[in-house]
C-alpha cells in the first residue's frame, strides 16, 4: 500500500510535468507584467522541471508535516484539505447510507420474491443509471434545480451497483438448504432475513461495502465539481485546471490511500469465503 501511495504521487507529477504547457505560467499573459516578473515565473516554472529532485523535497517535507503550499488557493496545502474534508465526509458518509438503504431495501425484496415481475424492471432500471457518468446525472440534477443535492446524487450513482451485488448474493443465501428448512418449520421471514439469511451473506456484504467506498470516492469529484459543493473533489477540479501540482500530489496521494484501504478491507471480508468470486455475483 506504501509502495501504491507513492507511486501514485510520482505518476501524478510526472503527468502535470510532461502536460502540453506545464512550463508555461498564466502571469505571462498580464500585459501589465514586465521582463523582470516575466523571466522570475519562467525561472520558478524552470525549477519544476525536475520531477525526481521536487518529490525528493516533498516527501522530506511530508516526514515533518508539511504537504507544501497551493499557489492557486494562496494557503498551505495541509490547512485546505482540513477545511475542505470534513464537508467531502458527510457527504460520503450520508450518500452511502441512502444509497445502502435504497439499494439493500431493494435487493432484499427481490431476492424474497424472486418469482415478482419487479425484478426485471430493477434489473433494467439499475443497469440503466450504471450506464450514465456520474457528472452527466449531477448535471441533470444541476438543470432541475437541484444542484446542491450532491448526496442524493452520489446515493444515485451507488445504489444500483449496491442492487446488482447484493440482489445476487441474498439470492443465493435465499437457496441455502438451512434457509428451505427453517422455513418448512413455520419460521417467519423476518426471523429467517435476520438469523439466517443475513448473517451467512455477511462477508461478502461487508466486502462490497467496503468496494462501495472506493466507488463514492471516485464519484465525488466530478459531482461536487458540478454541483460546486466546497469540498475535496471540487479542490481537486480547480488543481487539476489550474495545475497546482502540490495539491494534485497530495490529493492523489489522498484518494489512493481510501481507495487502497477499502480494498484491503474488502479483500478481508472475502478471505471469510474464499470460495465466494465476486465475479459470479456480477
Amino acid at each position: 500500500m506504501a509502495a501504491l501511495i507513492l507511486l501514485s504521487g510520482l505518476a501524478c507529477a510526472s503527468l502535470v510535468r510532461y502536460a502540453p504547457g506545464a512550463l508555461v505560467d498564466e502571469g505571462e499573459l498580464n500585459q501589465r507584467a514586465g521582463e523582470d516578473t516575466i523571466a522570475a515565473l519562467r525561472e520558478h516554472k524552470a525549477q519544476q522541471a525536475n520531477i525526481s529532485a521536487n518529490f525528493t523535497h516533498y516527501l522530506r517535507g511530508l516526514v515533518h508535516g508539511d504537504l507544501g503550499y497551493s499557489e492557486s488557493n494562496h494557503s498551505p496545502v495541509a490547512a485546505l484539505l482540513a477545511d475542505r474534508a470534513p464537508q467531502t465526509l458527510r457527504d460520503l458518509g450520508l450518500g452511502l447510507l441512502g444509497a445502502w438503504l435504497l439499494g439493500l431495501g431493494l435487493a432484499i425484496s427481490v431476492a424474497r420474491f424472486p418469482e415478482a415481475r419487479c425484478d426485471i424492471a430493477l434489473m433494467a432500471s439499475a443497469g440503466l443509471l450504471l450506464s450514465l457518468p456520474a457528472a452527466l446525472i449531477a448535471y441533470l440534477f444541476l438543470l432541475a434545480g437541484s444542484g446542491s443535492a450532491s448526496r442524493l446524487v452520489l446515493a444515485i450513482v451507488i445504489a444500483p451497483k449496491i442492487f446488482q451485488y447484493s440482489r445476487n448474493i441474498l439470492l443465493s443465501a435465499y437457496g441455502a438448504s438451512h434457509v428451505e428448512m427453517a422455513r418448512a418449520r413455520g419460521t417467519s421471514e423476518s426471523t429467517i432475513l435476520w438469523t439466517h439469511v443475513l448473517p451467512s451473506a455477511a462477508p461478502q456484504l461487508g466486502a462490497l461495502a467496503a468496494a462501495s467506498v472506493s466507488i463514492a470516492i471516485g464519484a465525488a469529484i466530478p459531482i461536487e465539481a458540478i454541483c460546486d459543493v466546497p469540498g475535496l473533489g471540487r479542490l481537486a477540479w480547480q488543481a487539476a485546471t489550474a495545475r497546482d501540482l502540490p495539491l494534485l500530489i497530495n490529493l492523489t496521494m489522498l484518494v489512493t490511500l481510501a481507495t487502497t484501504t477499502a480494498m484491503a478491507v474488502s479483500e478481508i471480508f472475502l478471505s471469510r469465503r474464499p470460495e465466494f468470486d465476486m465475479r459470479s455475483a456480477a
